[in-house]
């Protein structure tokens, strides 16, 4: 296990703008959205330093895909950069993901490609464990795991996970439903295939209608990113 390689000046700037800033209080004291989803895959909020260094301590993570579209600058990025040196886990982050967006095809194919790669045990998270780190865990248990796509899509849902599907952040509810219309309950669909050939990412984001009534709560009240 190696030292941190952050100065205690930097640590102590970075968690304070990530209890602070970035709402990390919310997920420190109260919930960290942690859930064990299929052996050895797990999901989450944005670990803190001490979060992720207690769910190492159970269960020996060998990777960290980190779903928040991060910058390499950015406070919670290098935290955890750092903490996963120190425990020996590869964190990988994943761009391109929007909770009230949808990606690029070219973004959905990267992902796609990369969970094969994934070692376990494993950890994905977004900022709120909500919407990004339940979509890629539907995909993921989905395509790696053997679930159907029906199972799959109970990733996205509002206990225990706290999404929203009556707002903006049910883009994602509808994406799945459309690719369910085009076969994916099917034995031998190819999802990867149906991304590279089928996908409109616009012509989704145009159909998408959300309950706009809700939009205060996942834009102003949760702030979901």
């Amino acid at each position: 296990m190696s030292i941190s390689s952050l100065s205690p000046a930097d640590y102590r700037r970075f968690r304070r703008h990530q209890f602070w800033t970035d709402h990390g209080v919310f997920r420190e004291l109260f919930y960290a959205n942690f859930h064990q989803i299929a052996p050895g895959v797990y999901r989450s909020a944005q670990p803190s330093p001490a979060q992720l260094r207690r769910w190492h301590a159970q269960v020996p993570l060998r990777t960290v895909l980190n779903v928040r579209s991060p910058a390499p600058h950015e406070p919670h990025y290098r935290l955890e950069q750092d903490i996963c040196d120190q425990l020996g886990i590869r964190h990988l982050p994943l761009q391109g993901f929007g909770s009230r967006d949808l990606p690029e095809r070219e973004r959905l194919l990267a992902a796609l490609e990369l969970f094969p790669q994934l070692e376990r045990p494993l950890l994905i998270h977004c900022k709120s464990g909500a919407d990004r780190a339940g979509l890629i865990s539907a995909l993921y248990v989905w395509q790696e795991c053997g679930w159907s796509l029906e199972q799959a899509r109970q990733q996205l849902r509002l206990w225990p996970y706290g999404h929203i599907r009556y707002a903006n952040t049910g883009i994602l509810d509808w994406f799945l439903a459309q690719v369910a219309a085009a076969g994916g309950n099917a034995a031998g669909f190819d999802l990867r295939q149906w991304v590279a050939t089928a996908y409109d990412r616009e012509a989704l984001l145009a159909s998408f209608r959300p309950w706009y009534r809700l939009d205060w709560v996942t834009d102003r009240l949760l702030r979901r990113e």
